[in-house]
């Protein structure tokens, strides 16, 4: 397992602390998202909102997708599944980097981009086009793609999380101590 070797501290982490990293990074990652996103809405004929609302599409009907709500719930629900795409990821990382001393950088930012341009390629090729075609057409293919890279390479703060963690594990014995715990 990764750990982090201070002041008698061997930074093991259990599996639930990289869950936790996992869904910030992953909550990052659709913000991230987001803000590609928006940016290419800012700059081309794209409707932020409609997207959002084509997210809500996917899950309910269009009665209620492109009701009021719409657009918040298509945002909940993106940020629900980054949150949920964090978290798997963060259990293959603790699995990939079980045996080693330390968390590999780089191992996490690449996978991060892969696993995300697989997800991508998943959605937009295969699954959307089934399921909800009105948002495959919608979203071009080259920002949405950009959109789902910015979120991998978001998952690389995993292993600053993960090392912020560590640290206040270091710190809770010292804190303790202090008070005369």
């Amino acid at each position: 397992m990764a750990k982090i070797q201070e002041n008698g501290f061997d930074g093991k982490l259990p599996l639930g602390a990289w869950v936790k990293a996992g869904c910030i990074a992953g909550f990052a990652g659709g913000l991230a998202e987001v803000l590609v996103m928006g940016i290419y809405c800012g700059v081309s004929a794209l409707s932020g909102i409609t997207i959002l609302s084509l997210i809500t599409a996917t899950f309910a009907p269009a009665s209620f997708a492109f009701g009021a709500l719409g657009a918040f719930d298509g945002l909940v629900i993106h940020l629900a599944l980054s949150v949920a795409i964090g978290a798997g990821f963060a259990i293959f990382q603790y699995l990939s980097h079980k045996d080693r001393v330390v968390v590999s950088y780089p191992f996490v930012v690449v996978t991060g981009a892969l696993t995300l341009a697989g997800i991508w390629a998943f959605n937009f090729l295969i699954l959307l086009p089934r399921i909800n075609p009105a948002f495959a057409a919608y979203v071009p293919l080259a920002p949405s793609f950009v959109s789902k890279l910015s979120f991998g390479i978001s998952l690389g703060l995993l292993p600053r999380i993960l090392a912020g963690s560590a640290l206040r594990e270091l710190v809770k014995p010292l804190a303790m101590a202090e008070r005369g715990n």
